[in-house]
């Protein structure tokens, strides 16, 4: 088998035939009322018929589809079939597709528009969290007003992003949330929500489920509920956490566990694993803690880089021995996962680990990692965009002034944060910078610079001292723990 790599990649895809028939088929086609691309890849999964005028470019498109497969070890026609039934999947490898169409294959790859916009819905919160990187409270003066997101959707949606993710503040607290969320799903973009939980009773469980949102994650800081609420700022907010997680997975929408890890409850991911897995959810996601918004002033909250790598190991070795899957934000999982299965497992992005015999090592390179300003991009509740959720202080344009494309195109921001050979320290010489990249979130917390080291990688350990964390107690004794370190 044809051993894949980024140069296979780009003799497949970079040559002149590839690129005219990928250019072709990003313009749209009045017959089909879509792009060219995304209606071929209905036709290949026989979702669609072909238009007269679309049968010679849907046989071109094929091709180049089984070529790519063939370099990822991939040869069965009806695994892709199956594969882009889904919506979403077409719209995201139209997206891939795209961006291959303007800038070539590159390492790691350039899209012509975001796969993900993370929304921060609204500044509204009926939780006091103290690692809020939003600093949300009370509802924004400037927040868009319906018609304005609205209007942000369409403008989404017809730039090629894929998936929204709703977040905030709490999104629920919007009256229009729903009206919005329709619009977005009925657009065909995969539709997700952040929330604290709290707020979804039976009934609220039941329309997102008929509004069709794909994914509902929901933050759960401590197995311990006095833990919890003492985190969260709200006297029984744990309760009320657990029942909105009951009452998604009742409803069968997928349900992920959120746990933005501290010095306060690293040594209890084992206990809040278990409970996520009790209660039925699908996946437990580990956030990096990030120096923004209120979370500035726990900044002593944060791990150490030794803490960090001893809770990554032990995430990845849980996998697969639970029913869970268990993933981290933090992008040096990329890396773990491939130094503890000996390059045969990869996490490419914090939404997926699997094995690399079918190229996933490539597949991890070509994602890159942190994709701040490259795959995704925040709006804040006023309309400016954000390279990423956790740079709130960051902001690139606004919507209500300029059209959301030209922000993401025009922005030197954004160009920085996409160009690897701009990254100092370790970060920028490290061998795994392409599937990893660092946080550059945690990045600009502490040094207040994009391409500076990630601070909570141990690969940087000669420039952490710079960011001057302070010791704080530590909850529960290292040796009391199974993540210390051997």
């Amino acid at each position: 088998m044809l051993i894949p790599t980024l140069e296979t990649l780009k003799f497949a895809m970079n040559n002149p035939f590839s690129q005219c028939v990928l250019r072709y088929g990003s313009k749209f086609c009045k017959e089909c009322s879509e792009s060219r691309l995304e209606h071929a890849l209905e036709i290949f999964s026989g979702t669609s018929h072909p238009f007269k005028n679309c049968k010679t470019y849907s046989f071109l498109v094929k091709m180049l589809i089984k070529s790519g497969g063939r370099i990822f070890g991939v040869n069965e026609e009806s695994q892709f079939r199956e594969y882009f039934m889904d919506p979403t999947v077409r719209r995201g490898l139209t997206s891939v597709l795209r961006g291959i169409a303007k800038f070539g294959i590159t390492k790691p790859q350039l899209l012509d528009a975001p796969f993900l916009v993370v929304w921060n819905f609204t500044n509204a919160c009926n939780l006091n969290c103290k690692h809020c990187y939003q600093s949300s409270g009370e509802r924004a003066s400037d927040e868009l007003t319906t018609e304005e997101r609205l209007r942000a959707v369409e403008e989404m949606e017809k730039s090629g992003v894929v998936a929204i993710a709703f977040s905030g503040g709490e999104p629920l607290m919007s009256r229009d949330f729903f009206e919005v969320a329709t619009k977005a799903k009925e657009r065909g973009m995969y539709v997700a929500l952040a929330t604290n939980g709290t707020l979804i009773t039976e009934k609220i469980a039941k329309k997102l489920k008929d509004v069709g949102v794909d994914y509902v994650e929901i933050s759960l800081d401590s197995s311990n509920p006095e833990r919890h609420d003492a985190f969260r700022g709200i006297p029984g907010s744990f309760d009320r956490t657990l029942r909105g997680i009951r009452n998604c997975i009742d409803e069968g929408i997928f349900t992920c566990v959120a746990t933005t890890v501290t010095k306060v409850n690293l040594y209890e991911i084992p206990e809040i694993i278990d409970l996520a897995e009790k209660l039925g959810a699908k996946r437990f996601m580990a956030f990096n803690f990030v120096p923004a918004g209120r979370a500035e002033d726990a900044v002593d909250l944060d791990l150490t880089p030794e803490q960090r790598e001893d809770l990554l190991r032990y995430l990845f070795m849980q996998n697969g021995t639970r029913k869970i899957q268990i993933l981290s934000t933090a992008p040096q999982f990329a890396r773990v996962s491939l130094e503890l299965s000996g390059g045969k497992i990869v996490a490419p992005t914090h939404m997926y680990i699997g094995q690399a015999y079918w190229g996933l090592k490539t597949l991890a390179e070509f994602i890159g990692g942190c994709g701040a300003g490259r795959l995704y991009c925040a709006l804040q509740p006023n309309g400016d965009v954000s390279p990423c959720v956790f740079m709130p202080g960051v902001m690139v344009g606004n919507v209500r002034k300029t059209p959301f494309m030209d922000i993401f195109h025009q922005s030197e921001v954004m160009e920085k944060l996409r160009d690897r050979s701009l990254l100092k320290g370790n970060c920028g010489t490290c061998q795994y910078r392409y599937v990893c990249g660092g946080c550059r979130a945690r990045a600009f917390g502490y040094f207040r610079e994009l391409s500076a080291p990630d601070p909570g990688c141990v690969r940087n350990n000669e420039h952490n001292s710079k960011a001057e964390r302070k010791a704080v107690p530590i909850v529960i004794k290292m040796e009391d723990t199974i993540l210390k370190r051997s």
